[in-house]
């Protein structure tokens, strides 16, 4: 048997929050990751040499991003088959 004292509850101290998904723009089928934490957030795309993280110079990552953005988090844009539009003043508000 082992036992253990509790000198202080545990409570998190830091949380990181990522969503994964797959989406089609342009023709093209992304992978994407958006991590979020209290330092900021980040978009990633599986790309040939494993996972990278987006400059967002890249057209369609702009267009993930600025979803997210105006949508709150990818869970938003629904299921599958789910078609998310974004109007362009809004591609430019956050990219």
């Amino acid at each position: 048997m082992a036992n253990f004292k509790v000198k202080s509850e545990a409570y998190v101290k830091y949380m990181m929050t990522t969503w994964q998904g797959e989406v089609t723009i342009n023709e093209k089928d992304i992978v994407y990751r958006y991590s979020e934490d209290d330092n900021g957030a980040t978009l990633f795309t599986l790309e040939d040499e494993g996972w990278v993280e987006s400059s967002l110079e890249i057209e369609e990552h702009q267009i993930i991003w600025a979803a997210i953005m105006s949508w709150g988090n990818p869970e938003e844009f629904g299921g599958v088959g789910s078609e998310v539009d974004i109007e362009d003043d809004e591609l430019k508000e956050y990219i």
